[in-house]
């Protein structure tokens, strides 16, 4: 049994748990884990926490309760789940129904960027996931990674909450609001198809508004909020990726590749390679072929 292996019972809950401790190379670069566990409601309580330095995840796996979060609250139930920025008030509280959840505390030098985009998505304090079962496994394998011997856990268990953070933004849209940003995502995806076929043309952002009948202003905002970059910024990606393509597969001169890319004046094709890439095309090229 490790060290870190608590056991918890009262007359409130009886609870199973691990309490980590990471390393400070996982603190200073990895999200990392701070607690993991299960617990059972033995009659209904109320938990209530602020200014952690943590977010939290958990599952309900039985019975019910609700979750309040600033001064939303949200009823949950069997298969529902929340995530927390604990920083904020947040109190959860079993009803009668007593319930049994599954839970991690994690944090990293990341993670306010990837909540951020979680709300951005859509995401809120609860959402009911397509399969709990699938997230209930991986905190499971969290909790055995934590509790084992294995000399570079930091760094499974770093993977393992990446893997959980990517099911929890593949399932967190706001189910109120799900089948209009089916529309929107369909929408969106033209455009970025046309982007991806277009990308050697100069395309302007009236012209693409004027193509698919929408505001330039809101097609601005709506394809970051979806994709997390901007259209020149997308535009410019898929032209350099398609310049790394030419420099490493070809003997093609810049000139040559900077127009087949959208980049009619060489030099400055040569100027954005080395902004996105930190290096010109012919050190790309030398780089990698060598």
């Amino acid at each position: 049994m490790p060290d870190n292996y608590f056991i918890s019972d009262s007359d409130v809950v009886k609870s199973e748990r691990i309490i980590y401790t990471p390393t400070a190379f996982a603190r200073a670069n990895l999200i990392y884990l701070q607690e993991v566990g299960e617990l059972t409601a033995l009659r209904p309580h109320e938990s209530k926490r602020s200014g952690l330095s943590s977010y939290l995840f958990f599952i309900v796996k039985k019975g019910s309760g609700t979750l309040t979060v600033g001064d939303q609250k949200f009823e949950m139930s069997e298969g529902d789940c929340g995530f927390v920025d604990c920083r904020a008030e947040y109190s959860h509280r079993s009803s009668s129904d007593l319930w049994q959840l599954q839970w991690v505390h994690f944090y990293g030098y990341s993670m306010d960027g990837i909540f951020e985009k979680y709300r951005e998505r859509g995401g809120e304090s609860k959402f009911r996931p397509s399969d709990a079962s699938a997230l209930s496994g991986i905190i499971s394998e969290i909790y055995r990674t934590a509790g084992s011997e294995s000399y570079i856990r930091d760094m499974e268990i770093n993977g393992l909450l990446s893997l959980m953070l990517t099911e929890i933004m593949r399932n967190s849209w706001n189910p109120e609001k799900r089948g209009s940003d089916a529309l929107r995502r369909n929408g969106l995806r033209a455009v970025r198809d046309y982007l991806d076929e277009n990308f050697r043309e100069n395309v302007r952002l009236d012209d693409l508004a004027a193509k698919f009948y929408i505001s330039k202003y809101y097609l601005s905002h709506i394809f970051k909020e979806e994709f997390g970059i901007t259209i020149n910024g997308y535009l410019t990606q898929v032209r350099i990726t398609n310049a790394k393509k030419h420099l490493r597969f070809s003997d093609r001169s810049l000139e040559s590749i900077g127009a087949d890319c959208g980049y009619q004046d060489v030099n400055y094709f040569i100027r954005m390679f080395k902004k996105a890439e930190g290096m010109t095309p012919s050190e790309f090229r030398r780089r990698w072929r060598s």
